[in-house]
């Protein structure tokens, strides 16, 4: 009996070694976005103090990469947070709701524009008009959705634009470098446009008038996005001096069947390792502890609800 006893706790044992030994998955857009960057620094948090076994999976945009989560073939994905918002409710670009995705933590605010060659006569959005400018973003239509938003600022669509679609945004930057497109729109701080302002001689951004109009006008497009002040810095090529950025806030979302434990582990790893965040993606800077239970209009997930009760946030 005795016998029988201890070999049904190796078994239990053993499943439980091979449950926490998992690879765990997470999704991302296509290598030299930020999205990436941010999902390759998460994944070495979690590796390094989380115990939990984790690798970046590059795929697309949102579109591609939350139906994924919620159906269970990814564990983890990086989204911006209106993005994440019309997932769950199933608006914009997501054709049905995704009710299994919950949210895991908000990581920090990520700033997108048009971007143009430094040299180029193009200094206002109004100056897009009749532009060759990147569009579509079929597997990222989030980016298509924010130019859009930020288009509106000044009253104008693609309508007003020479349409060039491409399939996500870096492809939309690398474009740009090769003269294919006037302009394109992009996340301020990605290693892809921190490229392409080398290979051009220097980048542009074009700035978004930060008014009540305008905010408003990218609400009605964009449900919780808004405008920002930007200041230079290394991380933001093409900005020479304070200016209006398109924002929203970057969020870690999960399935609804990954374990507690897991999620649990992951959002206490980032929470107590910003420095290390920092180190290994420099937009981490902007990420505060303290804001990572932030309601963006999708339920937190059991587990990071467990800590951050625990952790009084």
């Amino acid at each position: 009996m005795i016998s029988r006893i201890l070999l049904a706790a190796a078994i239990v044992a053993g499943l439980s070694s091979a449950a926490s030994a998992q690879t765990i998955s997470i999704g991302t857009n296509p290598q030299g976005s930020l999205a990436y960057a941010t999902g390759a620094a998460v994944s070495k948090v979690a590796i390094e103090e989380g115990d939990i076994r984790m690798r970046v999976v590059p795929q697309g945009g949102p579109n591609v990469v939350v139906p994924l989560v919620n159906n269970g073939e990814l564990e983890f994905s990086i989204a911006n947070g209106v993005a994440a918002a019309f997932a769950y409710t199933g608006q914009g670009e997501f054709s049905s709701p995704n009710e299994n995705i919950r949210m895991v933590a908000v990581l920090f605010d990520l700033y997108s524009g048009f971007i143009v060659p430094k040299n180029s006569d193009i200094h206002t959005l109004q100056d897009l008009k009749g532009k060759r400018v990147a569009s579509d973003f079929l597997t990222q239509e989030a980016v298509q959705t924010n130019a859009e938003a930020t288009l509106n600022t000044v009253g104008m669509t693609y309508d007003d634009l020479q349409r060039v679609p491409v399939p996500d945004g870096v492809r939309g930057v690398e474009d740009l470098e090769a003269g294919n497109v006037d302009a394109t729109f992009f996340s301020l701080s990605s290693g892809r446009t921190k490229q392409a302002d080398a290979a051009l001689g220097g980048i542009r951004i074009l700035p978004i008038e930060n008014s009540e109009d305008a905010n408003a006008k990218i609400e009605a497009i964009s449900p919780g996005a808004w405008v920002a002040e930007v200041k230079p810095g290394p991380n933001f090529p093409g900005i020479t001096e304070p200016q209006g950025a398109y924002t929203t806030p970057f969020v870690i979302l999960a399935g609804a069947g990954v374990p507690d434990e897991v999620v649990y582990n992951l959002v206490k790893a980032l929470h107590a390792n910003k420095e290390a965040l920092v180190a290994a993606n420099g937009a981490f800077n902007g990420f505060d502890p303290a804001e990572m239970h932030t309601d963006i209009g999708v339920p937190f997930h059991p587990g990071a609800e467990q800590f951050y009760t625990e952790a009084g946030l």
